[in-house]
């Protein structure tokens, strides 16, 4: 398995948990997380895997997900994107029992809310390769503010604690 995390911030809890684990910081954003990608396809890294899961926090626009509550993205949709250019990526089957859940991946401020129950930033980029590139694939994610919130009330040491956790249960399947 290998472990793409968009910061070394949200990789630190994980690492130090399993720190013999394959983990990649891919950068924040779609452009770097797609780039990452592409260098790891072009090296053979990414054929190697068994599954690519990139793992990072995201921001909800539900009262029904909790700080700290970590999700499985199926759903991704780039929704900055004018309606008629937008591509909804599905990644199915489920590979956890965590809560199903669809993102929105954005690169400026927030989306409206129109019925995605999580926000992000790499998420469509990292399904649209996985998926172009044939990669077994998964998306963690830990909630770690609501939509809009100003970053000081984020509870990131939360999330990356528990999406540590989530990832090191998923590690010790293999």
């Amino acid at each position: 398995m290998l472990i793409l995390f968009p910061t070394q911030l949200e990789a630190e809890p994980f690492v130090r948990l399993c720190p013999d684990a394959s983990v990649v910081i891919s950068g924040v954003g779609m452009a770097a997380t797609a780039a990452t990608l592409a260098s790891l396809y072009a090296s053979g890294r990414l054929q190697e895997a068994e599954c690519v899961v990139l793992a990072g926090i995201a921001g909800t626009y539900t009262d029904t997900l909790a700080p700290g509550q970590v999700v499985e993205v199926v759903q991704e949709s780039a929704v900055e994107l004018p309606e008629r250019f937008r591509v909804v990526y599905h990644n199915e089957p489920r590979c956890t029992s965590l809560r199903a859940v669809s993102s929105y991946t954005v690169h400026t401020g927030s989306a409206e809310y129109r019925g995605a129950e999580l926000e992000n930033m790499e998420g469509a980029a990292f399904f649209a390769l996985c998926n172009s590139f044939g990669v077994r694939c998964m998306e963690l994610r830990a909630v770690s503010n609501r939509v809009g919130e100003s970053f000081e009330s984020w509870r990131v040491k939360e999330a990356t604690e528990a999406l540590a956790t989530e990832l090191l249960k998923l590690k010790n399947k293999e």
